[in-house]
């Protein structure tokens, strides 16, 4: 199918964008996307898409940022970039480190410059919902409207309903690193981008090595964590393992000889096959069944799978089978485990009692981990001496509380957060005391208010009669 790439403006690209989705969705594959990733809006949009990133402030090997794009006249922009489409040759990547968590590691990214991250982005804009049309629902990593709160409460649904107790949890060894180039490709073709024009320049992309410590460095393998086409890669990579693993039990081939998938899953039953049931989150990923033998079998098999079908390593020391009613498997931040039976108001109103109940709550050594972080925000106020600097400070602090709170408030957290509210209290009263030598411990004049009076997000304080530190600004 050609795509229609006339397009006029950013609302006529985001309706040609949901008929690329609803083609794919029926299997049709597409050329002619060329021309509408170098269509003028799609530049526009990709370049509006980068400029409200936090990452459009830093820059590639070529030391520019996105202001220097933006200071551009229109017309002198788009020419730029549709010329450097046209003449496709990415400069190399820049090598950065940063901390893998507190594990003393560092993680490697790739930061390209900011032309190649507007052309990834108006290739990321136009063949992201082809793809989208033909991923699997359960994979919920780099994904729009999905999130991890999606793949832990899938995970908590099918415990609590099919009272699966067994968990594979995978772990692939250098994924991004070690993904196929030509392999990616084919898949890509496989998906609908037929177009080979843009897969030239997704390979030339795939292909722009890295530049670290001055020294050039060939990339013959992998898509560096960094760029922002990878994250859609990387799940192009593992789509057909996710439907591997569904074709064995939740989509089977049967399913096509009976009137429901329903029926095609009991046939399985009775023939032996035990149900499997897969959720991915990027290469994070958990495989839950009903006995050991079985995720031992499965495992056996998965391992034979990556290594020839995708060439890649199942992680020995990761990838694990975990007996969740003995040990919590964590996954994603929080700690999954099989409580004891429980009795619950069935839908007719009767009591029933269930045989496995899922609990969900927070893994505490990677909410210790952003806590830590928040502590540490809040101890800086002590070498802050501009009352308008404090309050920035205390904005970002409140605004990290926030993040850490509404990611975990999903799972089973009262008494954890309650704890660590005693424990911010502590330091918010001996950080106050070092600001305010002369106020008694910041206890009068003001230095702890009740939160309803605050004037700083007054919506979420003004139920709250609990005291808390602040500082006054004129």
């Amino acid at each position: 199918m050609r795509v229609q790439n006339q397009v006029e403006s950013e609302y006529g690209l985001k309706a040609t964008l949901d008929t690329l989705y609803k083609h794919s969705k029926e299997g049709k594959s597409f050329t002619g996307l060329y021309e509408l990733i170098k269509n003028e809006h799609t530049i526009i949009t990709a370049i509006h898409n980068i400029k409200s990133n936090k990452g459009s402030k830093t820059a590639g090997i070529d030391k520019k940022v996105v202001k220097y794009y933006l200071q551009m006249p229109r017309e002198k922009l788009i020419h730029t970039i549709r010329t450097a489409m046209d003449n496709y040759n990415p400069k190399p990547v820049r090598r950065h480190y940063i901390p893998k968590g507190k594990t003393g590691k560092m993680r490697p990214l790739g930061i390209p410059t900011i032309q190649d991250r507007i052309i990834q982005e108006c290739t990321r804009i136009v063949i992201e919902p082809i793809l989208e049309a033909k991923f699997y629902p359960h994979s919920y990593g780099f994904r729009p409207y999905r999130s991890t709160h999606h793949a832990i409460a899938r995970l908590a649904s099918l415990i609590n309903v099919g009272e699966y107790k067994f968990a594979i949890e995978g772990d692939i060894k250098g994924y991004f690193d070690n993904i196929n180039h030509s392999l990616l490709l084919r898949k890509l073709h496989k998906l609908g981008i037929i177009d080979r024009r843009v897969l030239m320049v997704i390979k030339k992309m795939l292909k722009a090595g890295i530049m670290e410590n001055n020294r050039f460095e060939k990339s013959s393998l992998g898509s560096p964590q960094g760029g922002i086409i990878s994250p859609l890669l990387s799940n192009v990579y593992l789509n057909d393992f996710d439907w591997t693993v569904s074709s064995w039990y939740e989509n089977t081939y049967l399913s096509k000889y009976y009137a429901t998938a329903k029926n095609a899953r009991r046939k399985l039953r009775q023939n032996g096959l035990e149900p499997v049931f897969l959720v991915r989150y990027a290469d994070d990923w958990v495989i839950l069944t009903k006995t050991k033998d079985e995720a031992e079998r499965r495992l056996k098999m998965l391992d034979k799978y990556f290594s020839h079908k995708l060439r890649l390593t199942l992680s020995p020391d990761k990838t694990i089978i975990t007996d969740l009613t003995e040990k919590p498997m964590s996954f994603l931040g929080f700690n999954i485990q099989v409580d004891k039976p429980r009795t619950f108001t069935g839908r007719t109103g009767k009591l029933r009692k269930r045989k496995l109940t899922c609990k969900v709550y927070p893994n505490p050594k990677k909410l210790n981990e952003g806590f830590r972080e928040i502590l540490d925000k809040i101890k800086t106020l002590k070498k802050v001496t501009c009352e308008y600097q404090r309050a920035v400070v205390i904005e970002e602090a409140n605004s990290m509380i926030i993040g850490l709170s509404q990611y975990y408030n999903k799972s089973i957290c009262s008494k954890m957060f309650s704890s660590l509210d005693n424990k911010l209290f502590k330091v918010c009263h001996y950080t106050w005391k070092a600001m305010f030598p002369n106020q008694n411990g910041g206890k009068p004049n003001g230095l702890t208010v009740m939160a309803k009076e605050l004037s700083n997000r007054p919506a979420r304080h003004e139920k709250y009669t609990s005291k808390c530190h602040a500082v006054k600004l004129e």
